[in-house]
């Protein structure tokens, strides 16, 4: 009101403001507090007895996998520090480095590259982390494990390499980042046939005909294209995320 001196912020919202005065919250299990990012309850919850490597049990999830799922950097590196199996794997054949791959969690993925993740790890269907990122579109995730050196072309079950996921999800940026890496469309398998279709429709690939031939590469490319009707199954990989 006019005339009436602001006596500033009520008791009860100086101290909701007040970090240090919020009740702290305490974590039931190990994976919340990773979830969570508390890297001091990770400590005191693994202090009390609970196993670093502890799977849950909807997910089978580890803490590690469920750090690299929500970026949670420092408990990552907690994790890491204090031993985690960084080479286990839940049902689905998926190791952290694959859980990062499929969040896009660059610094993640960089933390468990520096120690030791192996990037060539298939999963239930033959999908490495580099598969995961082309197909979710995380361009910066997929140049990172580029640059530590793993083979661009390496193939899942059905020869299918990253660039055949990042076209036909049209992934632009991590199609254009594996063509600069050396990788073409119309890679085949080791019998000499493209991927085999499930004939799938073709409309998602409509969008890269038109860049193509922006480019004069549609004429090239075209047959390669069409056969990229490629395997999106009933049974998709990524329903939990």
């Amino acid at each position: 009101m006019p005339g009436v001196a602001n006596s500033g912020p009520s008791t009860s919202s100086r101290e909701t403001a007040n970090p240090c005065s919020r009740k702290k919250v305490h974590f039931g299990s190990i994976h919340d507090a990773v979830r969570a990012g508390d890297v001091k309850q990770l400590s005191e919850i693994v202090e009390h007895g609970a196993s670093i490597n502890e799977v849950d049990v909807l997910h089978k999830f580890t803490p590690l996998h469920w750090a690299a799922h929500s970026g949670s950097l420092e408990c990552l590196h907690w994790l890491l520090w204090h031993g985690a199996d960084i080479t286990h794997v839940t049902t689905r054949g998926w190791a952290a480095s694959h859980i990062a791959a499929i969040r896009g969690q660059d610094a993640c993925i960089q933390a468990l590259i520096m120690n030791g993740a192996n990037l060539t790890a298939q999963d239930d269907r033959g999908c490495t982390p580099l598969h995961l990122a082309a197909t979710h579109g995380h361009s910066f995730t997929l140049q990172i494990m580029l640059r530590s050196g793993v083979d661009p072309s390496v193939t899942d079950k059905r020869e299918w390499r990253p660039v055949h996921y990042a076209a036909f999800h049209g992934r632009l940026g991590c199609l254009q980042l594996l063509v600069k890496w050396g990788c073409s469309i119309e890679d085949v398998d080791y019998n000499g046939n493209l991927p085999e279709p499930p004939w799938i429709p073709v409309e998602p690939l409509i969008p890269w005909l038109g860049m193509l031939d922006f480019h004069n590469l549609a004429p090239t490319y075209l047959h390669g294209l069409i056969f990229l009707y490629l395997y999106i199954t009933v049974h998709d990989h990524f329903a939990f995320f």
